[in-house]
Parts: C-alpha cells; structure tokens; sequence
C-alpha cells in the first residue's frame, strides 16, 4: 500500500501525530489512548459501553463515529449516534450536533447507494425537525445553524434543485466567507447549473488556499474543470496530488485510471504500445473495483470493455447492478419508470443516463432497433447532453426504416455539436441518398466537414500533447473509405475532376493505414480518367484492379459465404475496360484483348460489336458487306438486345448507301426498335431526331418554312423525351440546343450548350458555342471557345477548327474594323491551309479571298493610318489571290468551291480595278508621307531659328549682367580703399586720446592723496579742446548721428569745470567717437580691417556703459571715489 505523504506543513507535526489517535481522559485522571484507523472493534458496543461508563463528552463520540464512517462502516457509525442520543446527560446542544451527524450519515448511505429513497426521507426528515428545533431556540450555536443550513442545501443538490441550493449556500457565505464546506457545494451546483468550469475551478481553488488537507479533497474538483478546460497535464497534476495526500482516495484512483484509459487510446503511437497502456489501464481498473465495487464509475468502465469484448450479457448484469445501486431497482423492464423519479443528484442522472445509452448499444447490436431506440431515448430524457445516445438513437431509427427521422436527430446534434465526427458523416451519407439537389450539395458540404474534423481532430485537446513527438499523428482521425466513395459519386455528374480527386484520397488513405485498396476503386479512376481521355491513365488503374483481382484467391460476401463466380466476372469486366482503353494509344493490343476475350467468353458481345466497330473504321479486314452480315446475325440471335441494335443503326446509317441499302433503313430501324422493342431507347430517339435534323436542313425552298419548322419541332420533341428518361444524356441536350440554334432560337441553344459545358467532356460542345456565338456576333466568345476546343481536344493542328478560327477573326475584324484582326485571320487560314492533307481548295479560296478584304480594307483606310509596308505586302498577297483564283478556275481544278466563271471574274476585278487602286493608294500614300516629312523639316527649321534668336538674346543679358558686376566690383575696391584711409586716421587719433587720458588720471590721483578738499572747478580744461578737436573729426554716417555728436558736444562746454565731471565728459565723448568711427569701419570695410581696428581697441579702452548710462567700477577703484567725494562736497554744503 503506497504511504501517505507528510502533510506537517500543513496542519503541524503534533496535529499529524495524533490524528489517527484518540485521547480519551478517564475519571481517575488516566488518559486512554485508542487508535482509531487499526484498533477500532467490529462491534461498537464496547465502545459505546466504555464511553458511556466515563461519561465522555460530546466530542469524543463524534470522533468515534466519524471514524467507523471513514472506514465505510456507516451501521457502526449509526448505531454509536443513536446510542449517545439515548443518553440523557447530554444537553440539547449536544443533542442537535447529534442529530446534524445523523443527517450526514444518511446522506452518506444516499451517496453509497444503500436505500436511497428511504434514507433520503430520513434525511429529510432530521433537517426539518432539527430547523424547527433550532429556530424556535436562540441559544443554538453558530456551528449547528451552519450545518443544518449545510445539510439543507445538500439535500436540495440530491433531489436535484441545484438553484435553491446555491442560494443557501450564497446565505452561509455571507455570513462566513471562509466557509470551505458552503464554497464546495457552491462549486459543484455551479457546475450542475451552468457547467462553468472557469468559475468552479477558482471556487475550488480558494478551498485549496483555505484548507489543503480538507476533505473532501478540493483537488478532486480542480482536476475535474482542467480537464473539461481541455488542460489534460493539471488535471492530472492535481488528481496525483490528491492521491499523494490519501493513497485510499478512490475518487482521485478513478480519475487517474479513467485518463490512463483516453491516453491510451489518442496518444499511443502504435499497436505495441497500445497494447500496453490498455492493459495497465485494465489492471488498474481491476483495483479500483476490488476496493470499491459499488462506484458507478468504475462500473461503466467495465461495462464498455466487456461490450467491446462483445460479452453482451455482462454488460446487462453490471448495468443492472448500478441502477439499483442509484434507484434500489435492478428490473431493466422498469427502467422507463427511473425517469420520473426525482430524487437523484445531476451526478446520479447521468449515471443513469450513460446506463441506458449502453442497454440501448447492447439492443442496437442484437438487431432490436425499436427497443434500442427506447433505451436511447430515456437516456437523452435523463441527460439532454449525451451524445453517445443521441447517435444511438439516430442509428435505431435508420435501421428501422425512419430515415427522415434519423435525419432530424442527426440535424439536432449538429446544430449544437457541429464538430461532431460520427454525426456528420451519418448525415451526409443519409443527404446523399436524397433525390432533392439541395439535400445532395449540403451532403457534399457536411461530408468535406468530415474530412476537415477527421484531418484536425482525433485529441480532446491539442495543447496537452502538442509537444509530443508525433503529435502531428494524433491529431488525424482515420477516415471511413465509404466518405471518399460517396464524396466521389455526389461529384461524379458536375465535376469528374473533384470525383476523380477523392478517389485518389481514398487510395492514399488506405494506405497510409497499411489497408488494401478495393479493386473498384481502381476502377473507378479508369473509367473517370478513360472520360477525361487520359487513355494511358486509364489502361494503367484498370491494368492494377485485375492484378488486384487475379492475386485475390477468393471473395467472401456479407454473410461469410464464398462468391465462386465473381472474380471472372470481375475479370471479364476489367478486360474490356482495358481493351476499350488501349484503343487509341494501341490498337492492336486492344483487338488482341478482346479476341482473347471472345475465346474466353465467346457470348460477350460488347466485345464482339467492338471489334467490328473498329472493323469498320480503321483495320477494313473484312469488307462491309461481311461486318454487315456479322451484325445481322448477331442481330438475329439477339434482337431485344439495345446495344446491338444500336450499333445496327449506327452502321447502316453511314455505310447504307455503299451498301446499296434503302435511304430510309436507318429510320425503319430505329421506328421498329421504338415500337417493338423499347418505345425509350435514348439511341433510337436521338437517331430520329437527328433524321428530322437532316429533313429540316435539305428543305431549300424559300416558301416551305412552315415545313421546316415542323421538322425541326419533331426533333425538339424527341430530344425532350430522351431527357425526360435521362436526364443527364448530354447527347440529346446537345441535339436539342442545336436543334434549336437551326430554328432561329439561339438564346435557348446557347443557354443550353453553356449548361452542358461542364458535363459533357467533349469538343463537340466547345465547336457548337462557336459557332451559336458566331450566329449572335459574340465573336471574342467564340474564338474563346475555338481555342479551347484547339487546346484541349487537340494537338493545335487541327485544319478545320483553324479554319473556324480564321473565319472567325474575318468577322471580328470586319465588325470592328481592325486590320490587325484580318492579319490573325490570314495567319490562322494560312496555318489551315498548311495542315490539310485533302483537297484544299475550298482553304484555298478562303485564303484568297481574305487577302481580297484586305486590300479593300487598305484602300479604305484614311491617310493618316495608312502604312507603306502593309499597302506593299497588300499588293504582293493580292496577286498572290489572283493566282490562286486563276488556278481554282483553271481546267485542272475537279471540284472548285464556286463556279469556274465567277473565279475568273473574281480574279479580272482583282487584276484591274483593286489592283490598280492599290497602287493609287501606294502612290498617294507615299506622296502624303512626302508632304508630311516636307512640312516636318520646315517646322523643325522654324524651330532651329527661334531658338538661335533666343539663344542669342540670352547672350546679351549675360554679358550686361557680366559688365555691370565688373563696374561695382571697381567701385567696391574705392570704397574699401577710402575706408582704410579713414580707419587709419581714426585709430592715430584714439592714440593721442589715449596719452591725454593717462596724464589726467595722474593728476586726480595726486590731487586725492593730498588731504585738500576738491574745488569746485578742477583743472579739467586741457581736456576741453581735446574735446572739441575729436568732435570735429568725428566720421557721421547719418544724420542722427550727427545730431548726437553735436548734442555731446554742447553738454561738454555746459557743464561746470570739476575734475570729476570734466573726467566723465571726456569718457564720453571719446567713447562717442570711437563708436560712431567703428561703425563707419563696419560699414565701409572687410573683415580682415575690422579686425585690424578693434585689436587695438579691446586692449586699451574702458569698459562700455551700461544701460542707464553709468560706468561700471574699474580696477582702482576711482568710480566709488567719486561717489565719496560727491557726498563729502554735499555735506559741506
């Protein structure tokens, strides 16, 4: 037995120790120890005695209890609670912890399926009693409340009202949100509900947070909604951890056996592997039922492998067991009744359900489709969601015969399980029996749904395993070969190709599961491939089904029963397939066949009619006379045989007249096979129709229109009745189409032919579009189709559709007017007219005539769009007409196409008249070319003079502009040169300044270390003139400038002579000067002078005024004497 593991961490190393014991204190103060897992007695009644004898409270009598509980000897435990209720020393809260343990172990017997309808009564019964008790006393304790409430809601999720439960459990958690008990029945009447497993899953989480070692283990549930999560690897994490905790969980044993089980069957790479994990899984399944036999779960697990082991009878016996584990019934005849008993929890009811879904396989298998049907039923009546009896039960109704019905239960799954494999394939093949085209196109579309699901499907979630290798692998259904077959035939009759395309899915699917190919299939692709004309193809996959056919020793039917005669009559088939595939590509191969075949089976006259076919057409062996006398005795000796007669009138009506027959025999012959054979035989209308085809054309005169129309109606009316017994014969819709086109109703014939376009597989149609869009002037559209008859059906060599395509461009070009459209239309006669192996003179004509239209059309053109190479080539190819005209006309000529005459006249007016004005044409051409080229080169010349003129003017002004930049750049060098006479005068004169500065500074300074107060006029006067004398050397550039060198200049001889002022006027008038001269340098010099100029400048000059006009304090400190000095000359005042 695996150990549980350690939980200290979560409940404490003390808590672990004494949870398997109980200390029960004695009245002499002894403490008895009892282990409660391994010491606990088969009968309790000593127990009982010795609890009552110490007078033990409440506690330890639950404890007891609960233990025998655990170890699923509920009568114990019950027959402890009732004991202790006898007891009269017990309060009456006591009493209602009793009575609340009671309840939970009558629910304990309802889980085990022990009496569940009485103990659910029982259960029942306790609550109310014990809620009347409990609110009519207000000293109840909070505990007994809670689980009374508890108790109710379970109850509520028993009998299924998971509603009402959920709202006490919302009632407890409000007043106790930590209530881990309330959060697990929330969580499981959330899943019951709404199937939620988002939310359940954080309810179940927050439990875990809670409480880990809680049990119910809260795992259980997080496992649970992983894997409907589609989270296989934490589900499982969560189910071994549960297990890890209590290695006696049954429900996590379960669990973890039951996703061993779907492992085994999605994620095994082989049949090897596969093997083993099933019989793990089944060894493990053994365990859980020896330690728990009663589960449902377990039970249903058997119950599907005794079935797949086909041991019906089993399978009965244990679905009986657990349907009165649930309902205490084990009649099967009375399970209709088990659905109106609703006293079953969610779980319980699809318990059931999954039991009545396997009664109804076991009947479905024995042949019992209407009791089947009836067990599927009440299985969907006791879970709407089981998809299993859904199918079923859509099953039993096709095998009774109730297809509609089968029908719409397929339809009811789909909609709400569109992705259902079993479903879809049941209801496309159920579509594709249907007559009604719209049943038959949905079949198409479910059934490619099918093999969509089947390609991506195959693992209930793909991201458990997607980093497996082989993953790619498991994510692939197989597919039902019967899917392909059925796919193939729906688009057999609108798209050969689509048909053929499924078909060979259908071989790469058998193999790809190492399955034999059926030979029909093989077959098949012949046949399509022999429609496509891909003879090689064909002969190939017919050559493979009789390998297929000779290598098999025997074929079995249904039944088990051995088909002697089958196989040669599967190879008589093949053969002829073969032989009537080598025709084209080998001819003799295919006439070597079917003569071993007649030796073979010499009554097989398909191959007899085709050897004379190819009798007549190509080998010419016999004369016609002897294949006629062939036929009439194969005729004779089977006169109601269709075929023959068929081929009969096939043969008189093209070599009748040889043969010196009747001109009627072929209409004789197919009215006799009408009137006394079969009055619906496709062939013998279609002959007469195209009979009356014939009638209608050979009328010429202009007054039997009326006859020719009833001609033409008899036709239509034949076509019509060969449609309306086969709708799909291509042939009589052709016939009909041109039956009408030749009626002058074209749009009728043309909306046909497009009709067929896609069904019939042939040139025919292709070549009768061109020419009904030929007759409608829809010429782009029929060249299209002329193409695609050339292209498709041909090797491009073929004279006669390029001679539709010549005549078909001459109409285009004349409609449109395009020379370019005559070219092609030569070019395609010409190509003809190379490929004709016959007599070509009606090519010849064409051609002549084409070179004659466009001649005319040359000399129609306008001047301007005339070419010299073309009008030349025009010339050359008419006379080239003109020669073949004279050669039509000539005595040589057996057949010409027109009278001789009207050739040669043709030819004269081409010699003459067109000629000649082709000439003109070439001669006024080139002289337009010339008078064109002559007014060119006079404008060209024209041109070449305006723009010398210009050019020449433009000259001029760029040699005045040259001359005027040379007199300024002169003038520039005066001024530059003027300005540096002046920048010297200037800068000699700042030099004397300088000097009469420092002597001034010398005397101030020795006038104030004397301690002699300043007079008030001091010797400033040497200054004044040198004043005056750089005032008139000032340079001015404006006359503001000047203004403000006179306005200086003033002040200086207004103000009183004082040291200090007669020191600042000369500050400032030679800061004046020097400024007003640097901004005359700035303006009338280089930089290189500048520079020159205020070198000087920087270094011995003061520092500038600042914005009121004061100077700042220099370096002696002379400013602030002044200041002194000011305020000393004020106090004295």
């Amino acid at each position: 037995m695996t150990e549980a593991v350690d939980i200290s961490f979560y409940v404490g190393a003390q808590a672990v120790e004494s949870a398997g014991n109980l200390d029960v204190p004695l009245s002499n103060g002894q403490i008895v120890s009892i282990n409660l897992v391994e010491e606990l007695p088969d009968d309790p009644n000593e127990l009982v005695s010795f609890l009552e004898s110490e007078n033990c409270s409440r506690k330890y009598w639950i404890t007891v209890a609960s233990a025998y509980a655990q170890l699923g000897k509920l009568n114990e435990a019950l027959e402890i609670v009732k004991s202790a209720l006898n007891l009269t020393h017990f309060s009456d809260e006591d009493n209602k912890s009793f009575h609340s343990f009671l309840v939970w172990l009558y629910f304990k017997f309802v889980s085990n399926g022990v009496d569940k309808e009485s103990y659910l009564l029982k259960a029942s019964s306790e609550i109310n009693s014990l809620a009347q008790r409990i609110k009519t006393d207000n000293s109840t304790s909070t505990t007994n409340s809670t689980s009374n409430l508890l108790s109710q809601a379970v109850l509520l999720l028993f009998n299924g009202r998971d509603d009402d439960a959920l709202d006490i459990f919302e009632k407890i958690l409000r007043i106790d949100q930590n209530n881990c008990f309330a959060i697990l029945g929330k969580a499981q009447a959330v899943l019951n509900k709404t199937k939620n497993y988002t939310v359940a899953l954080k309810l179940y989480q927050q439990v875990l947070i809670l409480n880990p070692v809680m049990k119910p283990d809260p795992r259980i549930g997080i496992g649970i909604c992983f894997w409907f999560l589609k989270d296989d690897k934490m589900a499982l994490q969560a189910w071994q951890r549960a297990l890890e905790i209590d290695p006696q969980n049954i429900k996590a044993k379960v669990l973890l056996n039951l996703a061993n089980f779907h492992k085994a069957f999605t994620a095994s790479l082989g049949d090897d592997e596969f093997l083993q994990n099933y019989k793990a899984c089944l060894q493990d399944l053994a365990k859980n039922h020896k330690s728990s036999p009663n589960d449902s779960s377990i039970l249903l697990a058997l119950a599907s492998y005794y079935f797949s082991k086909e041991n019906y009878e089993l399978v009965s016996k244990i679905i009986s067991k657990i349907v009165s584990n649930i309902t205490g019934d084990d009649n099967l005849a009375n399970f209709t009744r088990f659905n109106s008993f609703n006293k079953i929890s969610k779980f319980q009811s699809n318990v059931l359900s999954q039991c009545a879904a396997w009664l109804g396989r076991v009947e479905l298998v024995k042949g019992d489709f209407l009791q089947s049907s009836k067990y599927f039923q009440e299985a969907i009546k006791f879970n709407e969601t089981n998809l299993l009896a859904k199918i079923g039960l859509g099953q039993s109704q096709y095998n009774r015969g109730s297809i509609e019905e089968a029908i719409i239960t397929y339809e009811k799954i789909l909609r709400g399980n569109v992705k259902c494999l079993e479903a879809n394939y049941a209801l496309g093949l159920l579509y594709a029996q249907q007559k009604s085209r719209r049943k038959r196109e949905a079949a198409i579309q479910i059934l490619e749904r099918y093999l969509r699901l089947s390609t991506n499907g195959g693992l209930a979630s793909s991201n458990s395993h997607s980093d497996e290798a082989g993953s790619d692998f498991l994510n692939k259904e197989p597919i039902t070969l019967n899917a392909y077959l059925v796919l193939s035939k729906l688009y057999e009759a609108t798209d050969i190709n689509q048909s053929l395309n499924y078909l060979h899915r259908a071989i790469e699917s058998r193999k790809l599961i190492k399955k034999d190919v059926p030979l029909e299939v093989y077959n098949n692709i012949g046949v399509f491939n022999f429609l496509k004309q891909n003879y090689d193809e064909a002969a190939t996959n017919f050559q493979t089904a009789s390998e297929i056919v000779q290598n098999t020793p025997d074929f079995k039917s249904e039944d088990g029963d051995t088909l002697i005669d089958l196989a040669s009559d599967l190879n008589v088939t093949l053969t002829y397939n073969l032989a009537r595939a080598k025709e084209v590509s080998n001819e003799s191969e295919a006439i070597e066949i079917y003569e071993s075949l007649l030796t073979t089976c010499p009554h097989y006259f398909s191959a007899k009619i085709r050897l004379l076919f190819l009798d007549s057409i190509s080998t010419n062996k016999s004369t016609k006379e002897e294949i006629k006398n062939e036929i009439e005795e194969l005729l004779s000796l089977n006169a109601s045989d269709l075929e023959i007669r068929s081929f009969y009138g096939w043969f008189v009506k093209n070599f009748g007249k040889k043969l010196g027959l009747k001109p009627d025999a072929d209409t004789n012959h197919q009215k006799d096979t009408l009137v006394e054979y079969d009055s619906h035989d496709s062939y013998a209308l279609i002959s007469l129709a195209n009979i009356y085809c014939i009638l209608a054309r050979d009328v010429k005169s202009s007054g039997s229109d009326d006859k020719r129309k009833k001609y033409y109606i008899r036709a239509v009316e034949l076509f019509a009745k060969v449609l309306s017994v086969d709708p799909k014969n291509v042939y009589a819709a052709q016939g009909l189409a041109i039956a009408y086109i030749e009626n002058k109703e074209p749009i009728k014939g043309l909306d046909i032919l497009r009709k067929i376009r896609d069904s019939l597989n042939d040139i025919s149609i292709y070549l009768n579009l061109g020419h009904v869009l030929i007759e409608s002037k829809q010429y782009g559209k029929a060249i299209e189709n002329y193409e695609l008859a050339l292209s498709r059906f041909t090797d491009g060599n073929d004279s006669k559709i390029l001679s539709f395509l010549g005549r078909a461009w001459y109409l285009r070009a004349g409609a449109e007017k395009n020379l370019n459209y005559f070219k092609k239309a030569v070019d395609y006669t010409q190509r003809a007219l190379e490929l004709t192996t016959g007599s070509s003179s009606s090519i010849r004509f064409n051609l002549a005539y084409l070179y004659f239209q466009v001649a005319e059309f040359i000399t129609r053109q306008p001047l301007g769009q005339r070419d010299i190479s073309e009008i030349e080539k025009a010339i050359v190819d008419l006379q080239t007409a003109v020669e073949i005209l004279n050669e039509l006309s000539s005595d040589e000529e057996a057949h010409p196409p027109y009278p001789k005459a009207e050739l040669k006249a043709r030819a004269n007016l081409g010699t003459t008249t067109l000629l000649n004005r082709l000439n003109a044409t070439l001669d006024e051409t080139k002289e337009s070319i010339a008078q064109i080229e002559e007014k060119i080169e006079e404008a060209r010349r024209l041109r070449k003079e305006e723009e010398e003129a210009k050019l020449k003017i433009e000259n001029e002004r760029l040699a005045a502009i040259k001359l005027r930049e040379e007199e300024l750049a002169k003038e520039r060098a005066i001024l530059q040169e003027q300005a540096k006479q002046w920048a010297e005068e200037s800068r000699m004169n700042v030099v004397v300044e300088e000097d009469d500065d420092d002597k001034l500074f010398d005397e101030e300074s020795n006038a104030n270390s004397g301690e002699k107060k300043r007079k008030k006029k001091s010797g400033a006067n040497p200054s004044k003139p040198k004043a005056k004398k750089r005032s008139r050397k000032k340079i001015v550039d404006s006359d503001e400038e000047e203004e403000e060198a006179s306005a200086t200049d003033s002040d200086v001889e207004a103000k009183p002579s004082s040291k200090k002022r007669a020191a600042e006027d000369d500050s400032k008038s030679r800061k004046k000067k020097k400024n007003t001269l640097s901004n005359e340098f700035i303006d009338d010099s280089d930089e290189e002078l500048e520079d020159d100029l205020f070198n000087d400048k920087d270094e011995d000059t003061p520092e500038p005024e600042d914005q009121n006009g004061s100077t700042e304090a220099n370096g002696n400190g002379t400013h602030n004497d002044d200041k002194e000095e000011n305020k000393e000359e004020e106090d004295d005042e």
